[in-house]
């Protein structure tokens, strides 16, 4: 039996063909996390058939098109996505091609109308027929841009949309006629984004630098990517964290310690300099003091080699500062540990590539 449905893709594309692991690995969450974000920004009521890739498919039965509807929810999708990435590029503390290049990624649609089938496999019902063909096809045009609206002549007869462009595109099932709308002049609408503001504590009490034979941008991984946390930290019996994203500032985790003591951090940056990258957390949880925040600043040599310098600022709650000497010391043996196994991790020959299946 056949039903009147829309048919309706959104579709990222903006990454290029990246080579180093790491790239892939987080252009893989990155895209994951904005097609998740979509998703939760359906507000038509779309019926999710399957992630393809970059896009989504998606569909709703109707006998009835409302197009100020489904513009009212491309507009939605648009801005909300464009939000994200805002925000994103504030939060990103990582330096790969995927996480530098968020920003530039872009958001098209293609939206058709026509009649359906389902097809059903096991437990798997489906959309099925020409017309699931034809919006696929679309996503292979000739619109010289790249954010925009395609709505097929099934959706908006061309002579009533005097704000679209019209084209014909030649498909092996024919010829198809459309009409684009460009989306980035919704830009305007998007809200104000305010840089997080940087928050370092006063009083330095740890201050230690290691010279590390691996590229900076790979140490950077190892020290920043939770994944590989428990591989050169110690006295940490679990991590919980969110497994979905990549690491972020203002992302939160927990850290299980000695089987009873649970401590909260926060990934947090600070300015340094242009050559170097730079990865903070920052707790409340320890005693007598108001906040520590933990940074490593990566700096790359010429030979090889990278500079890992750690430092650790703390603000004292009343009389805490009596205790600067003993956890200065406390510091110094767990630091020295945790990099003593970063360092036999890196010798031993660990390739983050190895982590990331």
């Amino acid at each position: 039996m056949t039903q009147n449905a829309i048919l309706f893709i959104p579709d990222i594309s903006g990454f290029t063909e990246f080579v180093h692991h790491t790239d892939i690995s987080h252009s893989r969450h990155i895209i994951s996390e904005l097609l998740e974000l979509l998703i939760d920004n359906n507000t038509m009521k779309l019926e999710l058939v399957e992630v393809e890739g970059d896009a989504l498919f998606l569909y709703k039965l109707e006998e009835e098109v409302n197009i100020e509807g489904i513009k009212a929810q491309i507009q939605h999708m648009y801005l909300a996505f464009h939000t994200h990435l805002k925000r994103y590029e504030f939060e990103r503390i990582c330096h790969c091609g995927a996480c530098s290049s968020a920003y530039n990624l872009s958001l098209k649609f293609v939206v058709h109308y026509g009649e359906i089938e389902f097809i059903k496999v096991k437990d798997s019902v489906k959309p099925y027929g020409s017309q699931v063909i034809q919006v696929h096809r679309l996503l292979k045009n000739e619109v010289p841009l790249t954010e925009y609206a395609i709505y097929t002549e099934n959706l908006i007869p061309v002579s009533e949309s005097p704000s679209g462009i019209r084209l014909t595109a030649a498909y092996d099932f024919g010829a198809i006629n459309f009409v684009y709308e460009p989306l980035k002049h919704l830009k305007k609408q998007l809200p104000v984004v305010n840089p997080i503001p940087e928050t370092v504590p006063k009083h330095k009490i740890f201050d230690k630098t290691e010279s590390i034979k691996i590229p900076a941008i790979e140490l950077y991984e190892v020290i920043s990517n939770f994944d590989y946390r428990l591989l050169w930290t110690k006295g940490i019996d679990k991590l919980d964290y969110e497994r979905n994203k990549v690491n972020r500032a203002g992302q939160k985790h927990r850290c299980l310690i000695n089987k009873n003591q649970v401590v909260e951090q926060v990934t947090v940056k600070k300015t340094v300099k242009r050559n170097q990258l730079v990865y903070g957390e920052s707790t409340t949880n320890v005693p007598f003091t108001k906040q520590i925040n933990i940074y490593y600043v990566l700096e790359e040599s010429d030979t090889g080699y990278t500079n890992l310098n750690i430092e650790i600022f703390a603000d004292f709650k009343p009389f805490g500062i009596l205790l600067k000497p003993l956890m200065k010391k406390n510091f110094q043996k767990i630091i020295s540990e945790n990099i003593k196994e970063l360092i036999l991790l890196i010798d031993y020959g660990f390739k983050i590539e190895q982590q990331t299946t």
